[in-house]
């Protein structure tokens, strides 16, 4: 099984350096004697171990508990370690070539030129090093290509013992309930499901239970199956196992050998299916497909099309780990089987740890099981496995050793678990399986979020370029695609509003079986390394104190990748500068939250480097060196307070697609000559400068920024046309964006500088801070644009607020801090066939200290309000009429000590939640029961004055 799982792994490797050799420029390579004949022969090599692979993984060929398991195992390994010296070689042939045409990018049609320089900065062993690397693999493609000919000749067949025939998973209806627990509610849930009729939706209804591998869908397709309420309810009832090997003439004699009860002679689909769909002819059915795996359109098709002759009420359910499949062919929400809670799990260890033991045994040993039941994560096949190995252990030492041993460490031919969960890799498609296994460096439990691993994934060369899409588009369906495969749970929303998600433990436990060889997650003393790390490539290293740490600890580690450290020591200050002598293959380093306040100017030794992650640290600056790592794509400098210098070549970074900073005006512009930067998506801030190279213009070029960005220090642009030439208008994958003056400028420039940053209709949120025009432009309110939120904050000279009504839309507004407004009327909630605000729900009013009147709403006005705040509004008189404000549930009334009463109309019957505070006239007005007010609030359930909750026996009847 650990051979399937490798073999696996080392042709995902394969692949990833086939892409590679796919994705290289002909032309370029052809310019240097000797590289594109090499690269190709190696192509032909990888192909030719790659179906080698392909075939010991799919038919496995007895591998197991087989003397020459080793040997594959020890081929495996050099495989997966050549691979990674072929792919550093071809990032160094192509680092090479991007440098020659950066270097001469002004005579980038002299091809002569180009080829002179290229011939000149290439080693002239590179073609002898990728023919070195071809015949090491091609002597172990002699070896492996030897044994498995012998072993096709010695069995005559390729399907000898595999794991993966229908066979090894086939199941039946029957089920010993006395031994199923924990799955009550969900079994009552289904059998409603079955036994309702729905009109709308056919004749068949087909109800998906989807979950991970080992989670109970099979058992609980097979209680419900055998409740007496279906028994009555159904003619028939038909269970199929399909299994892995999708085979419609089987599954459709299996069917019609289980109505008739008779073999099924018939041997071509057409008889056989028209047999089928005579047999359900308006019969009422229920038909369970166990362990449904295929995610083909037409394979579903071909095997209902019978199906659909039946009874109206016929039901199939269906059990699949994919959320893939359960959408080709559910016709209803599929129904997610959840994890077991651990006292569920415990009953299912006991049921077999138990069977012959005594009760004395029984009490010593349960607190031990236990916590070994905790090890299930809610897994009830994981927890039956564990039962059966502790069965035959009778003691508490050897319980304790179950208990401290990972779960992949435990016998696997005693455990069912991982011949379920080989499965699901087994199915994953090459393309993940790097992306997955690469998972196994973050600790159990971790959250992932989607953004920050496919940076990773990008990072590391896993994802290669698929015609026009973003790199980071390939890497987010490929995201998905471990989603709907149950490799990834959903777990919560966090405070940032992305979605977070998190791998079961066994399955964790799977990724770090599969990359043992390369992937490593480091806890224990770091002098006691082991030399098996020599082949190391991917590292997380949690240590107490990161000092410990020094460069000689890294002696193993010459072929990493990736290093993650974190640490519980937040004052490291400085890292040794011979660290990045040694790492000189790194593609992914964080090093945040550490404490550094330094980086060594050595860093530019790692050239393949492409993600680089400094957040929250005490860095001031980076080194200039950082200028010349041109292969960076992410550089991450979040919540690093004390930062004030990006460095001068900046420029250089051509492949730069993401920059993460804060705006929090330690920057006081962008180095010159920003704007060379055309590929970054992500530009979290851009602070305008004054000098030559440093402008709003260097924006113009960046048609794929998106995301959020703010452009601070606007009070730089020097002319108002720069504003324009910035294309704002072209960015069409910007969703929010920050527009902030910091200090008052010309009323009548700013106006036309705002009037330039028109963003494309797509925006979504938009903020201005310290905007001095006196009205704003007529785009903002313009009806084509999609913006849901605005914020529009200090901007003290604006006397006008622009017709934001006409924005349909729109669903938040906060307007602040506006000394110049006095007057809200009929204006603000604009004219023409958009207006009154159709969509917003909540507004905003605050620190508006000349604001005396809001006049001009309609009735049909603002029809989706739910919140209106007034707030340190100390001018304001009196509030519009709100009685014909129905959705209305808060109103928040603060500091606005001159607002002599609540509408004279009263409040809508909606509204649920009332604050007044600081407030004293409308206070007294409130008071209960004799405020001249308070007959029209004393229907609202909760009304809060000055932090105070009138109670609610107060409101009278």
């Amino acid at each position: 099984m650990e051979s399937a799982f490798q073999s696996g792994i080392a042709s995902a490797s394969l692949q990833v350096v086939l892409e590679k050799i796919a994705n290289f420029a002909v032309r370029e390579t052809s310019l240097i004697l000797g590289v594109d004949d090499e690269l190709r022969r190696l192509q032909r090599t990888l192909q030719r171990i790659r179906a080698i692979l392909d075939n010991v993984e799919n038919n496995h060929l007895s591998l197991i508990n087989d003397s020459s398991n080793e040997a594959w195992k020890m081929w495996l390994v050099d495989l997966e370690k050549l691979s990674y010296c072929a792919d550093d070689l071809l990032d160094e042939i192509s680092l090479d070539i991007s440098r020659v045409h950066a270097d001469n990018s002004d005579d980038a049609n002299n091809s002569n030129l180009v080829r002179s320089n290229l011939l000149s900065s290439f080693k002239l062993s590179v073609p002898h090093e990728i023919c070195k690397i071809r015949k090491e693999l091609e002597h172990i493609s002699t070896e492996m290509d030897s044994l498995f000919l012998s072993k096709l000749s010695a069995v005559g067949s390729y399907k000898m013992h595999t794991p993966l025939n229908n066979n090894f998973c086939a199941t039946s209806s029957l089920v010993d309930e006395e031994f199923v627990v924990g799955r009550e509610k969900d079994k009552e849930d289904i059998i409603q499901m079955l036994l309702m009729t729905e009109s709308n939706r056919g004749n068949v209804s087909v109800i998906p239970l989807v979950g991970m591998g080992g989670i109970g869908k099979t058992t609980l397709a097979q209680v419900v199956y055998n409740d007496d309420r279906i028994l009555k309810n159904f003619e028939y009832r038909i269970w199929i196992s399909v299994s892995i090997n999708f085979d419609l003439i089987r599954i459709s004699k299996s069917v019609v050998e289980s109505l008739t009860g008779k073999k099924c002679k018939l041997s071509d689909l057409d008889p056989i299916q028209s047999k089928l769909q005579n047999l359900l002819f308006g019969r009422k059915f229920l038909l369970v497909l166990d362990d449904y795996w295929t995610e083909k359109y037409g394979d579903w098709d071909a095997l209902c099309s019978p199906l659909r002759v039946g009874r109206q009420g016929s039901k199939v359910i269906v059990t699949t780990r994919s959320t893939i499949v359960s959408s080709i062919l559910g016709t209803i929400p599929a129904y997610s089987v959840q994890s077991l809670n651990d006292e569920v799990c415990w009953e299912l260890v006991k049921q077999r740890a138990f069977s012959s033991k005594d009760e004395r045994e029984k009490m010593n040993l349960e607190e031990i099981g236990r916590k070994i039941a905790t090890k299930c994560k809610g897994l009830p096949l994981a927890a039956k496995s564990l039962g059966g190995i502790l069965r035959f252990r009778s003691d508490e030492e050897g319980w304790n050793a179950v208990l401290n041993s990972k779960m992949w460490e435990l016998p696997q031919d005693q455990s069912e678990i991982f011949s379920a969960l080989i499965l699901s890799y087994h199915f994953l498609p090459t393309r993940l399986r790097k992306c997955f296994a690469y998972c196994s460096i973050f600790p159990p439990n971790h959250e992932f979020e989607m953004e920050e691993l496919v940076l990773l994934w990008v990072g590391e060369g896993f994802i290669q370029p698929r015609g026009e899409m973003r790199l980071e588009d390939i890497g987010n369906d490929f995201f998905s695609e471990l989603i709907w495969r149950s490799f990834f749970q959903f777990s919560h929303v966090n405070l940032h509003n992305q979605s977070i998600y998190k791998m079961h433990e066994l399955i964790h436990c799977m990724a770090q079986l599969i990359s043992a060889n390369t992937c490593f997650r480091l806890e224990e003393d770091i002098q006691h390394w082991p030399p098996a790390f020599n082949n190391a490539r991917h590292l997380s290293l949690s240590h107490e104190s990161v000092q410990s740490v020094g460069p000689k600890a890294f002696t193993w580690f010459r072929q990493l990748r990736t290093l993650i450290m974190s640490t519980n020591d937040t004052s490291v200050s400085q890292v040794p500068y011979e660290l990045f002598l040694k790492l000189q293959f790194l593609r992914v380093l964080n090093l945040s939250h550490m404490g550094i306040d330094e980086l060594p100017s050595s860093i530019d030794r790692l050239k393949h480097l492409r993600y680089l992650n400094l957040s929250e640290n005490h860095i001031q600056k980076l080194p200039e060196p950082t200028s010349n790592l041109l292969a960076l794509q992410t550089l991450k400098l979040k919540s690093c307070f004390e930062f004030f210098e990006l460095p001068t070549n900046m420029k250089n970074l051509t492949n730069l697609r993401h920059l993460d900073l804060d705006v929090k005006h330690q920057l006081n512009y962008m180095p010159s000559g920003f704007g060379n930067l055309v590929n970054l998506q992500t530009l979290s801030a851009f602070i305008v400068g004054r000098a030559r190279g440093c402008g709003i213009i260097e924006l113009k070029n960046m048609r794929f920024l998106r995301g959020s960005l703010c452009i601070t220090n606007l009070e730089n642009v020097l002319r108002p046309m720069e504003a324009k030439e910035a294309n704002l208008f072209k960015k069409p994958y910007l969703k929010k964006l920050q527009l902030e003056w910091n200090c008052l400028g010309d009323k009548i420039d700013e106006q036309e500088v705002l009037a330039g940053l028109q963003p494309h209709e797509n925006l979504k949120e938009l903020s201005i801070s310290g905007y001095n025009g006196v009205m704003f432009p007529s785009w903002i309110s313009n009806p084509v644009y999609k913006l849901t939120n605005i914020h529009l904050h200090s901007c003290l000279s604006c006397s006008i607020l622009p017709s934001l009504g006409q924005l349909p839309l729109l669903k938040f507004l906060c307007i602040e801090d506006m000394a110049g407004l006095v007057h809200v009327d009929h204006h603000f909630c604009g004219f023409g066939s958009i207006k009154g605000f159709p969509s917003l729900e909540s507004l905003i009013f605050q620190d508006m200290p000349n604001m005396t009147t809001w006049r001009g709403l309609n009735g049909d006005d603002l029809p989706c309000l739910r919140e209106l705040t007034m707030s340190n509004c100390s001018r304001l008189t009196s509030l519009p009429s709100l009685h014909n404000l129905n959705f209305l549930h808060n109103l928040n009334i603060g500091s606005c000590p001159r607002l002599q009463a609540l509408p004279e109309e009263g409040l809508p019957e909606s509204l649920q939640l009332l604050i007044i505070v600081d407030s004293a006239i409308i206070k007294e007005r409130c008071r209960a029961d004799v405020g001249e007010d308070w007959h029209k609030i004393n229907r609202i359930p909760k009304i809060e004055i000055d932090y105070v909750e009138i109670p609610i026996v107060v409101h009278g009847v």
